[in-house]
């Protein structure tokens, strides 16, 4: 089977193919919006998915109500789709099923009500750090520097 991914790259690939070079304007922010819907599901898809409320809160021992309350509080990562409902990384899971130590923290230091800055700061290699990313050094047990990265994130200082 093809990934969404792959099936919005070549879709976007054929577009962008149409509209050669120069395109007009309409069709310029045509391209700009399927860009952004693929980056979206690139973030959606990474590291192993999503989750549903049920399937967290039975990840994390909790009920569903539990989770909502987690994600309004910012002590939890959630995305929401385009039928409104909410959708959890997989990846802010250790292996053992609870959150990845130093997640929370990073949250909180990121300090941002968007729901795509986080996933976008997780996931991005940096320079900071080695071109490792904050996830990589989170699931490696080096907390402070994830966290310290976070917090020049938050502060919009150096990357």
């Amino acid at each position: 089977g093809v990934s969404v991914a792959d099936f919005l790259s070549t879709l976007f690939e054929k577009c962008a193919a149409q509209i050669g070079t120069n395109p007009p304007e309409n069709e310029a922010k045509k391209i700009v919006l399927a860009r952004g819907i693929l980056a979206r599901k690139e973030l959606e898809l990474a590291e192993g998915g999503s989750l549903s409320a049920e399937e967290l809160a039975n990840a994390l021992g909790r009920t569903r109500q539990g989770i909502d309350y987690l994600r309004r509080e910012g002590l939890v990562l959630a995305w929401r789709t385009t039928q409104g409902k909410w959708r959890y990384p997989a990846w802010q899971l250790s292996a053992q099923g609870g959150l990845l130590s130093g997640f929370r923290e990073c949250l909180k230091a990121l300090a941002t009500h968007s729901e795509w800055e986080p996933m976008i700061f997780f996931l991005s290699p940096r320079e900071s750090l080695q071109d490792k990313r904050p996830l990589d050094l989170l699931r490696a047990g080096r907390l402070e520097e994830a966290i310290a990265a976070a917090e020049r994130h938050g502060g919009h200082g150096a990357y």
